[in-house]
């Protein structure tokens, strides 16, 4: 009984993802606009959103894929570099892409992300 209690009060991965989208769209538009405090705080909502979709096996999902398309750029940092794991190929696409955008901070972001990743200093 008290698995089905515990299930129960957890968020499914469709509404988990939804959320994450949010989050790191928020992010992106913080990072962008200079806002640390806001962006400190959203990602920290983000890395607790991001960890349940984890736990839940949900990054694998056809819902957290579609992130890697976003029209924000916050999201298709964020998915692609949680997504590193899952299809390395996929992401790198993503990422460097992300970084030809011109005087943007997330794309400083998403060259240092697959940098990292590659040298195999990035735990994710």
């Amino acid at each position: 009984m008290s698995k089905i209690l515990k299930n129960s009060n957890q968020k499914d991965v469709e509404t988990l993802v939804m959320e994450y989208a949010n989050l790191s769209n928020l992010f992106g538009n913080a990072v962008e606009t200079g806002n640390h405090k806001d962006a400190n705080k959203i990602y920290k909502e983000l890395m607790n959103v991001y960890k349940q979709i984890k736990l839940q096996g949900g990054l694998s999902s056809s819902s957290f894929h579609r992130l890697l398309s976003s029209p924000s750029v916050g999201t298709r940092l964020w998915s692609a570099t949680h997504y590193l794991a899952v299809s390395y190929e996929e992401s790198k696409k993503v990422l460097n892409s992300l970084g030809d955008i011109p005087n943007s901070l997330l794309a400083v972001s998403a060259k240092i992300t697959l940098d990292e990743w590659e040298k195999g200093r990035l735990i994710l």
